[in-house]
């Protein structure tokens, strides 16, 4: 069951990326979006599809708005693509891991260089 759920998720996230994509050549979102992940849940009723955002916040902002507005073109999306008995109800979280990343290296380079100082 693990590797069922492993390789949905895969499939979810090359299908979901490829609509988004679209879209964003198509202009309906600002910023840099990234789908990052997606985690389906054990039963197979929801999932959760990840995204970063680089860009101002007033495009992050957008960014959400416009993911949960896809909400249901992507489950019509994927009921025609995707040949299972049941498509999961899809939200969309905002993924900060690269911003604490980020920072974490901002963090490492001024150890650094304090230590270069001394």
């Amino acid at each position: 069951m693990v590797d069922r759920i492993k390789r949905l998720e895969n499939l979810f996230l090359e299908e979901i990326n490829s609509l988004v994509s679209r879209l964003i050549a198509s202009g309906h979102f600002s910023g840099f979006i990234t789908l990052t992940a997606v985690r389906v849940s054990k039963d197979l009723t929801t999932a959760k599809v990840f995204y970063s955002v680089f860009g101002n916040e007033a495009d992050k902002k957008n960014a959400a708005k416009q993911l949960a507005h896809l909400r249901g073109e992507i489950g019509a999306a994927l009921r025609s693509r995707v040949h299972i008995k049941r498509i999961p109800s899809f939200t969309f979280e905002l993924d900060n891991t690269p911003e604490r990343a980020s920072a974490v290296e901002k963090i490492f380079a001024k150890i650094e260089k304090e230590h270069e100082e001394k």
